[in-house]
């Protein structure tokens, strides 16, 4: 529970944490995140192609945007949201007719990585940080059971997909 100017909101760490370390990603190498008008936009989330295909993965990855997005919303008084996010599906899987082609957007220059644990059952989100200690990551790299909500017990509690901000683009790898 967090204390917002005080009224008590409800987040689960994994909410709280890719919030955090979204909006300190901007500006990071190689992210393209951008803000334009108070939204971040080109925000882009890889699953990676040894992964089998989950649509509830591409599900829950969009609801916890959605709340990632609500609570930097609230917590920012009104000031900040995530406007544009892409999630790059592995070209392994089923094409679906709302999936588009890439533009800009790389598997290597994702902001956020959904791969498999490595060493296998080691489901601890990380960031990459090759600069020293205090300054901006480069990445994220969570898990299918951290995003699925198999990991409540460590992390928190599933997320409720409150509200929707911006949009989320779904595309295949070329």
């Amino acid at each position: 529970c967090l204390t917002l100017r005080g009224e008590s909101i409800m987040v689960s760490f994994k909410t709280f944490l890719l919030t955090l370390v979204l909006y300190m990603l901007q500006g990071a190498g190689t992210s393209l995140i951008k803000l334009n008008n108070n939204g971040y936009e080109d925000v882009v989330i890889a699953i990676n192609p040894d992964l089998p295909e989950d649509e509830n993965l591409i599900q829950e990855i969009q609801n916890i945007v959605t709340e990632a997005s609500t609570y930097l919303y609230q917590a920012t008084e009104k000031r900040f949201y995530f406007k544009g996010v892409s999630i790059l599906i592995p070209k392994t899987w089923k094409t679906k007719p709302d999936y588009q082609k890439p533009k800009l957007e790389i598997y290597d220059n994702a902001d956020i990585f959904i791969e498999v644990p490595n060493p296998p059952g080691y489901n601890v989100p990380r960031t990459d940080q090759i600069r020293e200690c205090g300054k901006m990551g480069e990445r994220i790299h969570l898990t299918p059971d951290i995003i699925l909500n198999k990991m409540v017990k460590e992390y928190g509690p599933p997320d409720d997909g409150m509200g929707e901000f911006g949009e989320i683009r779904k595309y295949t790898e070329l």
